[in-house]
């Protein structure tokens, strides 16, 4: 019996071959990710303390070992990882890799498995932020005692390095696109949290046991229930129930061919995980700087109701100060005046005169409550520009803007009795201080005021809100992110949602495999594109003419008599 039937009864499937070319390519991406050297680094030194016999695979071999099942199988098991190195390689490749040949046996093949399994739990445990117990259901009182020692800094310090090693594992399926991605006129990027599941139950109530992946939690997605005969919105029910985590993803905008050109494509520039609703600002932030430090291209950053509820300090002004300025929808309860500076009155995202009529400060919440209607909300939300506040120039260094009451400077956009040079335009909508005014406020004693940063943070964003370059930008960007998250959960492509994918326990070790389901879905696209992008960036490819089987309206136009 040859060696590939001998696989297809020992194992019960086929073992396709992986060729040399494959191999050589997948070590050249990982030997980018530069995490060879750190991990070799640091598991000597662990070793030195304790004796042990040499392992027979190498950290090189593992990690490519990682990313070619990702890329072949579209999926991150250990037992295919091993499968892959000792027996679909060839033997050429398992000497480059430093993998010891063994027989196809199944004692051969559960020997193999081990030293794959205990290799990566060490690589696993140098980045593993949490002191939980896994992979047992235990009671209370068990999880309790079995809780790894571990101080905060510490924690922090794990913390800090698996967002690193996750960020390496992912580069390098950007690289020769990040400078596209500047060079194109895209409209900003995109950040999202979507859910996966874990290889884990959740904790049983009933019998009083932890979850075996205590890390992971419950994600619910509900929505309100239809009214029945009484009055309200009816009650809320869950759509979604789900135990794992939440993959915070940031993307870039997807754009429409400029000039005939072919877009990039909307590739993942960064990831982190985190348990289900907990601290998706911050978890954001992990993200972006990361992504910033390796050249993800600056812009407007869209985001979803979540992070618009963030604390300013944990997301929107990190955000801004890395060169990121954000654009939001809002709540119901988020509507009209959100914040005060100096007198002037931020109305969903951007500051405006004090004295702003108040159908023209309500009109969303009045559209959205139905008693207005689109066309009138349009048209409110136009006359609402004139009231805005404009940059006198630049932000500073510092972040802080110098910003112009509508009704200053040598064209003002309104008139306004406390501001007697713009009574001359006549042509203007005229603003009526508030009755038994005292004391103006600064911004309508003063021509212009400074804005800090810190004034209107949480709420504030780039364009003005419900415009045609809002809508423009920000559905552009969501619809992108969400197409992403569709894409990687497609079980023809990464399957991303499915614990069936990596059957691992504990943030960390899924943190390390969702890396490089990420990394093939890049590699992909990227592939896909560069296929038809030319090698010669000076001619960019131009997209096939659309081709029609029906007939064009031309062929009826009457000839000239």
């Amino acid at each position: 019996m040859n060696t590939a039937a001998a696989a297809d009864s020992l194992l019960g499937e086929e073992l396709v071959p992986v060729s040399d070319a494959e191999v050589d390519r997948a070590r050249d991406y990982i030997a980018d990710t530069g995490l060879v050297g750190f991990f070799t680094t640091a598991l000597a030194k662990k070793r030195r303390s304790a004796a042990g016999r040499p392992r027979t695979i190498t950290v090189e071999a593992l990690l490519t070992g990682l990313l070619l099942t990702a890329v072949t199988d579209r999926a991150v098991l250990l037992t295919g990882v091993n499968l892959l190195l000792h027996h679909r390689i060839t033997a050429r490749s398992r000497r480059l890799l430093g993998v010891a040949d063994r027989e196809l046996t199944a004692d051969s093949v559960e020997a193999s498995y081990a030293v794959v399994r205990r290799l990566f739990h060490a690589m696993v445990e140098l980045f593993d932020d949490s002191p939980a117990p896994k992979n047992r259901k235990l009671t209370e009182e068990e999880f309790a005692t079995r809780l790894a020692p571990m101080t905060l800094g510490e924690q922090a310090q794990r913390r800090a390095a698996r967002d690193w090693v996750g960020h390496r594992v992912l580069v390098p399926s950007l690289t020769g696109l990040l400078d596209v991605l500047q060079d194109y006129p895209a409209i900003g990027s995109c950040v999202d949290a979507t859910p996966i599941r874990t290889n884990a139950r959740k904790p049983s109530r009933q019998a009083g046991t932890t979850s075996a992946d205590p890390d992971a939690g419950l994600y619910l997605r509900t929505a309100w229930d239809k009214p029945g005969t009484g009055t309200g919105r009816g009650k809320k029910k869950v759509v979604k129930e789900l135990f794992g985590y939440e993959a915070t993803l940031l993307v870039n905008g997807a754009t429409r061919p400029v000039d005939g050109r072919l877009a990039p494509p909307v590739l993942v520039g960064g990831y982190t995980l985190e348990r289900p609703g907990h601290r998706p600002g911050g978890a954001a932030i992990d993200v972006l700087k990361h992504a910033a430090a390796d050249g993800w291209p600056r812009g407007p950053l869209a985001g979803d109701r979540a992070y618009n509820n963030s604390e300013p300090d944990t997301f929107q002004l990190p955000a801004r100060a890395l060169g990121f300025p954000l654009l939001f929808d809002y709540r119901d309860d988020q509507l009209g005046i959100q914040a005060e500076h100096a007198g002037a009155v931020q109305v969903e995202g951007r500051w405006h005169c004090p004295h702003m009529p108040a159908g023209l400060v309500d009109t969303t919440r009045d559209f959205r409550a139905e008693r207005i209607d689109e066309d009138t909300w349009r048209q409110r939300l136009s006359a609402r520009r004139a009231y805005e506040l404009r940059p006198k120039a630049h932000p500073d260094q510092e972040g802080h803007q110098r910003m112009l009451c509508p009704a200053a400077g040598t064209t003002p956009a309104v008139r306004c009795p406390l501001k007697k040079a713009s009574m001359r335009f006549s042509a203007k909508p005229t603003v009526v201080p508030a009755a038994g005014l005292v004391e103006p406020p600064t911004v309508c004693a003063q021509q212009s005021v400074t804005v800090p940063p810190e004034a209107g943070a949480k709420h504030g964003q780039a364009l003005p809100f419900a415009s045609p370059e809002w809508e423009r930008a920000y559905h552009t960007l969501r619809n992108g992110v969400e197409g992403t998250n569709g894409y990687l959960k497609d079980p023809t492509n990464a399957n991303l949602e499915s614990a069936g994918t990596r059957r691992v326990r504990g943030i960390a070790a899924v943190h390390f495999l969702v890396g490089f389901q990420l990394a093939a879905s890049n590699l992909r696209k990227r592939t896909r594109w560069r296929h038809a992008h030319p090698a010669d960036p000076a001619t960019p490819a131009r997209r096939r003419p659309r081709r029609r089987t029906t007939r064009p309206l031309t062929d009826w136009k009457p000839e000239a008599s």
